[in-house]
């Protein structure tokens, strides 16, 4: 995982699978990352992961929880179209948006 600051914004960069293991190593870092810049938006850009599992939709959604109680917003950027129907399946995008992003590291 990547990341970096802009105007208010955090993006996180992830690639691989997102899964059980991956997530277990970047979630810490990832809320540490959050309370520590208490960012009006933060953006997860999906663009180089092959894979998402049910652990990554948790993932997600509680940084969106994490992220509500600061009153910031989540998106979730470039998914390939088969991690597109994992998260549209999960319903998550009845809370949380989804965009293209240009902005890379």
């Amino acid at each position: 995982m990547k990341y970096q600051y802009i105007d208010e914004t955090l993006y996180f960069y992830f690639y691989g699978d997102f899964d059980n293991l991956s997530v277990s190593n970047l979630k810490q870092t990832c809320i540490d990352l959050i309370e520590k810049y208490h960012p009006k938006t933060v953006k997860l850009d999906f663009e180089e992961v092959s894979f998402v599992d049910s652990t990554g939709i948790g993932f997600v959604l509680a940084r969106f929880k994490q992220l509500k109680e600061m009153k910031s917003e989540l998106l979730v950027c470039n998914l390939s179209k088969e991690n597109s129907r994992v998260f549209q399946m999960s319903g998550i995008f009845q809370i949380i948006r989804q965009e293209r992003n240009e902005v890379k590291l």
